[in-house]
């Protein structure tokens, strides 16, 4: 996770399974990236956003699927508004592992200014 503007961008850990070359051996490579409805549906619009969906720490955005049948599942992490979901992983689901600045999940607007209530809540990218 990443923090710009007040913004968060979720993705893999640098720890994650997903990104170790030694690792994915074993549990084979990403096949499908298959987002939670409410994400798909949700209506990300207008200046501030007001209708878009509302997040929750565990609130579920995605299942990495892997061909040995694995599957990971990416929560928000942090309570926000869904500012924008990657719709590329749904037609390069490899994009997750093989390159994580533009294989991100979503990014999302805290609810909170809190900086420091922001890391504490999530893993940061190292």
């Amino acid at each position: 996770m990443h923090v710009v503007c007040r913004l968060c961008v979720i993705g893999l850990a640098s720890s994650h399974p997903l990104l170790d070359p030694e690792l994915r051996k074993h549990i084979g490579d990403v096949i499908k990236v298959e987002f939670a409805d409410n994400v798909k549906n949700s209506v990300i619009k207008g200046k501030r956003k007001k209708q878009s969906l509302r997040l929750m720490p565990s609130t579920k955005l995605c299942t990495i699927h892997t061909s040995d049948g694995k599957e990971y599942v990416v929560r928000a992490a942090i309570k926000g508004v869904l500012m924008e979901w990657n719709a590329r992983l749904e037609t390069d689901p490899t994009l997750v592992s093989r390159c994580p600045e533009q294989g991100f999940v979503a990014i999302i607007k805290p609810s909170t200014d809190d900086n420091q209530k922001i890391f504490s809540d999530c893993v940061p990218a190292i």
